[in-house]
């Protein structure tokens, strides 16, 4: 089976100071309606929401030149804002007593990886998370494509038996660290962690389009650029995503609204879903990336993330000072075409509400 090798793009940063007024708000309909008219971007989505209120739109086809609409509740990938999910899963099984921010990874895998790197054995959870463990990036391409659909269990073994790639201690983004954190969470939380999410994170928000992977059936699907410009639908196989295993770095998919409840749940930060102490962990920034778990900080508390898998792009901002947050996507990896523009509907939509 051929197998291509795709990267979870979360590009944390770029929109840091995303709060900076436009000259006029636009409605989500009219955001949606003016990305779906770029070449390079075959449907849309944005939304809005407050502790109160929820605006979602779409716009354009599920395909590119295709006949079938995009829907509201259809599902869009969002690649590593699947990261504050994880993180969010973290803090649920924290706070059942199941493991702490603190507990050491060879304490957890130790005796399942006998071949773990030393180096590692004492690395914490919250390590991983707010990518300062050391871990390299990815798993090589070279292995990603021998694993295929794979377990995840031999995706952790190879990368915890070698040495840290960056130094510990400081940021170095990694797609890895997460999947290792998701191990973590599987092995104390006696699941995969695909069950996990769905027990302990979507279910009680009531999340109920979210799953992992390719949206499939009558869906929305992603494009992949041409090796001569333009775009292409990726269908719904294998090369649609990323290998199975780095779910807990960037396979979730979701309708729009799905997405921004779960935002909302962030936003006000929800004291019957987790705990003012585990809310200031979970948005805490660390260090002069002001990274914390699955999101980038800005010196006003605002938290922003973008994600994709190269073949879909998408961005979630939260002004809590404000108390709103906003939520933009495209089925397009063409990320030259469309960081721009979604960055600019970002700011169209806040302040509106």
């Amino acid at each position: 089976m051929a197998v291509t090798v795709r990267l979870c793009v979360g590009m944390f940063g770029v929109l840091v100071g995303l709060a900076a007024p436009v000259s006029a708000q636009m409605s989500p309909q009219d955001v949606a309606d003016g990305l779906s008219e770029l070449a390079s971007v075959p449907a849309a989505t944005a939304g809005r929401v407050t502790e109160h209120d929820l605006e979602v739109a779409v716009a354009g086809t599920r395909v590119r030149d295709g006949a079938d609409l995009v829907l509201v509740d259809d599902a869009w990938h969002v690649g590593s804002l699947t990261k504050s999910m994880t993180a969010t899963l973290a803090a649920r099984l924290v706070e059942a007593g199941l493991i702490t921010w603190d507990t050491p990874v060879g304490e957890i895998l130790g005796e399942r990886i006998p071949d773990m790197d030393e180096a590692w054995r004492d690395t914490p959870l919250r390590a991983f998370l707010t990518h300062r463990s050391g871990m390299a990036a990815n798993l090589p391409a070279r292995s990603a494509r021998q694993l295929g659909d794979g377990p995840r269990a031999l995706y952790v073994t190879e990368m915890l038996a070698g040495p840290p790639d960056a130094t510990v201690g400081e940021f170095s983004y990694s797609n890895a660290g997460y999947v290792i954190a998701g191990a973590m969470l599987e092995d104390v939380g006696d699941a995969p962690w695909e069950e996990l999410m769905q027990t302990h994170v979507f279910t009680p928000l009531g999340m109920t389009s979210a799953g992992f992977g390719p949206p499939l059936g009558e869906a929305i699907e992603g494009h992949a650029t041409r090796l001569f410009g333009g775009i292409r639908p990726v269908g719904q196989g294998f090369e649609a995503d990323n290998i199975p295993a780095m779910g807990p770095a960037g396979r979730v998919h979701l309708s729009a609204e799905d997405m921004l409840i779960y935002m909302r749940t962030h936003l006000v930060r929800d004291a019957g879903f987790l705990s003012a102490e585990s809310w200031d962990v979970l948005h805490a920034p660390v260090g002069e990336e002001a990274y914390a778990m699955g999101w980038g900080v800005g010196e006003d508390g605002s938290l922003v993330h973008s994600g994709s898998n190269t073949l879909w792009y998408a961005v979630a901002f939260l002004d809590p000072e404000a108390g709103e947050a906003a939520f933009v996507a495209v089925n397009s990896g063409d990320l030259e075409d469309v960081v721009e523009p979604v960055d600019t509907a970002l700011r169209e939509l806040l302040g509106a509400l």
